[in-house]
């Protein structure tokens, strides 16, 4: 099987501990998330709305009055709604893992990529068609996204029902469009297939560009392998050991709780959990 070009071997630290709990980058986005939605609920309460338009992304306002900051604001203004619960359960569900696979850095650059590069496409839309225009904020369809990334990753994940996750995304992004067309958001629907399509270049685009290269016609040079025995001696003791590892993390968590592992135990059951991702992958 051939990983995505973006896959990353190491798990990387965390940005920081809560009482023996890794927050990874995933997690702080979903704190300003949370953080930037409290304000929005004072603000309804409060009726101090206006806030709300000029920080929501408008074509027409960047493209005729410059408001270019609204580029940056409109993912953190959230309508006060239990859609928002909805929102930041997918990210913590699948944004961890598209995290934990690519890596921070990696994963920072998709995440903002989902927020300019829809915006700027819609805008050079709007200039050549003015009568298509559209109002955006929340991060819905970035968090959407990140489940498509997280379908790339992992197309085989058994999901809702022992449902494979492709085939949950292509449900969802045909109803997604569905929606759109029926109501006619040309201009949410052309955002909707940006962003998808964003996500999953990201994660594919040079394995795309690799198999069309006239370079794969060439023999490729071998490299001096080890005998099978030696190769299944070595696998063996790599598997013992980390199932020896794990089983011994796993009767911990039993006999006292989560809150007791330290921090190298968390991370090794971490990459165990993602060891299992793969071996479905691979299936």
């Amino acid at each position: 099987m051939n990983m995505p070009y973006w896959f990353n071997e190491q798990s990387g630290e965390p940005l920081f501990w809560v009482k023996n709990r890794p927050v990874y980058l995933t997690g702080l986005i979903i704190i300003i998330h949370c953080f930037t939605f409290i304000i929005g609920v004072f603000a309804a309460a409060f009726d101090f709305s206006s806030w709300f338009v000029e920080l929501s992304f408008n074509t027409r306002s960047v493209l005729l009055h410059t408001k270019i900051w609204q580029l940056f604001t409109y993912p953190w203004i959230h309508t006060p709604s239990l859609a928002f619960a909805l929102d930041m359960l997918v990210l913590y569900w699948f944004g961890h893992d598209v995290e934990h696979a690519v890596g921070r850095l990696k994963y920072l650059l998709l995440y903002f990529s989902l927020i300019f590069l829809p915006a700027v496409l819609s805008l050079g839309l709007a200039a050549i068609n003015p009568t298509l225009s559209g109002i955006m904020n929340g991060s819905d369809l970035i968090h959407f996204s990140l489940f498509i990334a997280f379908t790339c990753l992992f197309p085989s994940s058994e999901l809702f029902l022992g449902i494979r996750a492709k085939w949950v995304a292509i449900i969802f992004l045909a109803l997604f469009s569905l929606i759109d067309i029926a109501s006619r958001s040309w201009m949410h629907l052309f955002w909707c297939w940006c962003s998808v399509a964003i996500a999953a270049y990201s994660i594919y685009g040079k394995n795309i560009s690799h198999f069309l290269s006239p370079a794969r016609l060439k023999i490729p040079i071998r490299k001096p392998q080890k005998s099978k025995e030696q190769e299944s001696a070595s696998l063996f003791k790599k598997k013992t050991e980390g199932d020896e590892a794990i089983d011994a993390i796993l009767d911990k968590i039993a006999k006292k709780g989560m809150s007791s592992l330290t921090k190298s135990e968390r991370a090794a059951l971490e990459k165990a959990r993602i060891a299992l991702l793969r071996k479905d992958q691979k299936k």
